[in-house]
């Protein structure tokens, strides 16, 4: 904790941030990563007054002009970006990290307690130091997701699923009270817009605690909200992925960095290749999730080529005729059938 002010303020942005003079705090992912000694990315402030004007200060400063900071370098050529009619605005710098500002209306803790986890509900200036009004240090040092109120769920039904998503990318356990909460109102994660609802599922698969989440998700209800499967089907498919894992392990080296690659709507290629695993025998029309046409059309061929072959050994023309079909998706075919021994063969077609 002692280090924290160092930490934060030897990034040029948040120092440039905090020498406007208005009243500004860090909240959010960022500040969290910070507090746990994990590398952070991307920015959340809540500012006093308007954004817009605040954020396009942030950018004056024209180029080349004698003086130039360093934060201003990383701030030229940014986009901005009005989000959410107008309550958000982001700035997507050149590097593609993103740095949000929202409008702070009221009392600090007051925009604090509407967040959706104790361990967001932080906030940070260098004036003041850390604000806990709900002890998410104290949550945060004990790895525990804990809800804030059901009412805070009920706003954004996309907090449901972000229970999940949060035990996929840390690792934590989920409190008690909270996954009670999501059982009792799992039904609501149906008014949140599939986009949204895509974005975290994706965010889900492309972590490492994966499995767990989603075994958890399935236990507490929510996956049969989203996806068009029974219990006994959707279990069978997670049970399915530990077999994924360990042919992932077994892969060539060199075939290892292309599975970190995005695909499609920042899913990675083996996150990808979680979701086709998942999703099989399932009804892709009525999933609750958007889909690009390049991770749709993938996910076609690939539950095709599972429900129509299922031998693991082949012969030289019928391995053939099944890279012509699968064409790009040949890859992900002999991974989840797990004949990954035909690699070679595939380089070669």
């Amino acid at each position: 904790m002692k280090n924290i002010k160092n930490i934060i303020m030897s990034n040029r942005i948040n120092a440039k941030v905090f020498s406007s003079g208005r009243e500004v705090y860090i909240v959010g992912g960022y500040l969290r990563d910070v507090l746990l000694g994990e590398k952070a990315k991307d920015i959340d402030y809540i500012v006093r007054g308007d954004i817009k004007e605040f954020a396009l200060e942030l950018l004056m400063q024209e180029s080349g002009l004698p003086g130039k900071t360093k934060a201003q370098n990383l701030l030229d050529n940014a986009t901005i970006v009005e989000l959410k009619k107008e309550q958000m605005i982001r700035i997507v710098l050149r590097n593609e990290m993103t740095l949000d500002f929202t409008g702070l209306k009221g009392k600090l803790e007051d925009n604090l307690r509407e967040r959706d986890f104790t361990m967001n509900a932080l906030a940070w200036s260098p004036k003041t130091g850390v604000i806990d009004p709900l002890n998410g240090l104290n949550d945060i040092k004990k790895k525990t997701i804990k809800a804030i109120s059901a009412e805070n769920f009920m706003n954004d039904p996309l907090r449901l699923l972000r229970v999940y998503r949060f035990v996929s990318e840390l690792g934590w356990d989920a409190d008690p009270e909270t996954r009670n909460m999501a059982k009792a109102l799992k039904e609501e994660i149906k008014r949140s817009a599939p986009e949204r609802i895509t974005q975290e599922v994706f965010k889900l698969l492309n972590s490492k605690n994966y499995q767990q989440a989603l075994k958890m998700a399935l236990r507490d209800g929510l996956l049969e909200q989203l996806l068009s499967m029974f219990d006994k089907k959707l279990s069978e498919n997670i049970k399915s992925l530990s077999r994924l894992e360990t042919t992932l392990k077994k892969l060539p080296t060199k075939f290892k960095p292309a599975l970190e690659k995005p695909f499609s709507q920042e899913l990675t290629l083996k996150g990808l290749l979680r979701l086709e695993q998942a999703l099989a025998g399932s009804i892709l029309s009525k999933n609750r999730l958007r889909l690009s046409r390049h991770i749709l059309e993938r996910l076609k061929v690939i539950h095709e080529l599972l429900k129509t072959i299922h031998y693991p050994v082949f012969s030289a023309s019928k391995i053939f005729d099944i890279f012509f079909k699968a064409k790009e998706a040949a890859f992900d075919f002999l991974i989840l059938s797990g004949n990954i021994r035909l690699l070679s063969q595939l380089e070669r077609f």
